[in-house]
């Protein structure tokens, strides 16, 4: 009994120092952009899908935390810039709204929330079917524009 133990033992270590000394690809990862953003993966590629025509957009109010329309002068162009040229996000956010709440509507009547925490450069974008966490100073600091 005590021989086939050893023998045991001796086939497992050569295998362990075969597998051990075995090369390896040791491609490195591709970088993930980070934008200085250590919490979380910037989707780059995604933000695509997001994006809408200015020609497409109906109407664009803000309301205030009471839900009473803002009456204020928005831009289309710059709105719908600044929404396009946002980055998904993936980090953490807090669910509270404090400022603004902007609302797009489409010409189809497809609507696009977009709603403040309070952060001065993210903000959450939220369709029927989607909700984004967005990275665009622009369209923060409208929200937050007392």
């Amino acid at each position: 009994m005590k021989t086939k133990f050893s023998k045991l033992c001796v086939i497992l270590l050569s295998g362990l120092l075969l597998f051990g000394c075995t090369s390896r690809n040791t491609e490195p990862l591709p970088e993930v952009d980070q934008d200085n953003n250590a919490a979380g993966i910037i989707l780059v590629g995604a933000d695509q899908a997001k994006n809408i025509n200015v020609n497409d957009v109906e109407s664009i109010k803000l309301y205030d935390l009471e839900d009473t329309l803002i009456e204020k002068d928005l831009d289309k162009q710059t709105i719908v810039k600044a929404f396009n040229e946002s980055v998904i996000d993936d980090t953490f956010y807090i669910t509270m709204i404090t400022g603004y709440r902007m609302v797009i509507t489409l010409k189809n009547n497809d609507t696009i929330t977009i709603t403040s925490y309070g952060d001065d450069s993210r903000v959450v974008a939220a369709s029927e079917t989607m909700t984004y966490h967005l990275i665009s100073p622009t369209l923060a600091t409208i929200l937050l524009d007392n």
